[in-house]
């Protein structure tokens, strides 16, 4: 009888294995190459190359090999196929010739796997690493009151001196980018499918004042822009679970707008673009951009109508930005399950942040990269997937060490 069962029970296994069966994988190669401007465009050899299935968030990475090529086996799916890496490279500075780092970016977004032999090219894109200012942290998650309510008063962005050299704010300008459906493909793009060259700011651009030299930013400082300049924490009029900012330098103030002037906190300069009664922060996530403008004529640059361009299709205004204009961005993409579409270009961030949903209490934060005597240098590879933080405890003004 016991060798009955002992059969009966091995006949069902092997009937399991014939009902689960093992699923399919496919093979898949992958080559990078240079820009046109170094190695002749030539292939990239040793270059890790990150993939990321889009339905489990799963990741594999792989080396290219001699010929700047890599080969993946995979279950069928989509896939983001990204590489990223820098390299020290003799560049022409107005006949000077200076060593930089030299930022090099590509990805291939949503790569569908379902067959064998599919083989993609990445052309890789450049930018000089940049030393000096960076975005460290975006927080517009908002927060919940004891009682429940959203309460999305206390936003803010701190700026942060990267480099090892006095920098001035003055003329520094941050904006937000169109659109924040980023759960939608963008529909910025040319003919072709291809984002525009000049990235579509809403809203209002936030401008520092000053003639030039009025605000130093020494080597290791940050300077914070909040949305509302109070102790949100503290103030009767403000939430017990929220975060103190009255100790930003500058506040988001707009006139007759959404929410009071607060005396003790400078106001920044606010160049309208769209209507709104404050500067747009999509409690979900909002991309963004740091940048300076070619001129400090601000009524000639915002009042020509070369500088605007109506959203195709839609019938947004908004004021176009250059890529050169640009010294940081990051694609801080709305956590939705209907999927994530870029909004900025390889060259400024080859790959997205995410946090979770609105009235979490959660920031973005860049990484450390090292502390130099007593000097952090954060992470910054035009990357936000590896350079950044996600779901942090907002810390406006707190330099982190490690």
């Amino acid at each position: 009888m016991k060798k009955q069962i002992i059969i009966l029970l091995l006949s069902l296994l092997f009937a399991g294995c014939n009902i689960y069966e093992t699923p399919s994988t496919y093979s898949f190669s992958v080559t990078v190459n240079y820009p046109d401007e170094f190695n002749n465009g030539g292939s990239a050899t040793g270059k890790e190359v990150l993939i990321r299935e889009l339905q489990t968030g799963r990741e594999f990475t792989e080396n290219t090999n001699e010929k700047g090529t890599v080969t993946f086996n995979v279950r069928g799916g989509n896939y983001d196929i990204i590489v990223s890496f820098s390299e020290k490279h003799e560049i022409d500075f107005d006949g000077y010739p200076v060593k930089k780092t030299v930022l090099f970016n590509g990805a291939i977004n949503a790569a569908t796997i379902l067959e064998n032999g599919n083989s993609f090219t990445i052309q890789a894109e450049y930018s000089i690493q940049n030393e000096g200012f960076v975005i460290k942290e975006l927080y517009t998650s908002g927060s919940r009151t004891p009682e429940g309510k959203s309460y999305g008063a206390a936003k803010f962005v701190e700026i942060y001196n990267n480099s090892d050299k006095v920098l001035y704010s003055d003329g520094l300008c941050f904006g937000v980018v169109h659109s924040t459906t980023t759960y939608e493909p963008t529909p910025w793009v040319d003919e072709n499918g291809n984002l525009l060259p000049r990235i579509p700011l809403w809203s209002f651009v936030a401008i520092v004042p000053g003639t030039g030299e009025e605000h130093p930013i020494q080597p290791g400082e940050s300077f914070v822009i909040a949305l509302s300049g109070l102790n949100h924490r503290d103030d009767p009029n403000g939430n017990p679970n929220s975060i103190d900012l009255s100790k930003a330098a500058w506040e988001f103030y707009v006139e007759d707008g959404k929410y009071v002037d607060v005396p003790e906190v400078p106001n920044i300069l606010m160049q309208r673009i769209t209507k709104g009664t404050a500067m747009i922060f999509d409690v979900r996530g909002q991309v963004s951009i740091l940048f300076r403008l070619p001129s400090d004529n601000l009524q000639e640059i915002f009042t020509n109508p070369n500088n605007y361009m109506v959203q195709p299709g839609g019938s947004f205004n908004c004021f176009m930005v250059p890529y050169g204009w640009v010294i940081d961005g990051v694609d801080n993409l709305r956590l939705d399950d209907r999927g994530a579409f870029k909004r900025l270009p390889n060259s400024i961030d080859v790959g997205y942040i995410q946090h979770k949903g609105g009235y979490q209490r959660v920031s973005i934060k860049r990484k450390v990269k090292e502390v130099i005597d007593g000097r952090t240098v954060y992470q910054d590879t035009n990357n936000s997937t590896n350079d950044f933080l996600t779901n942090q405890e907002p810390t406006p003004g707190v330099i982190a060490k490690n």
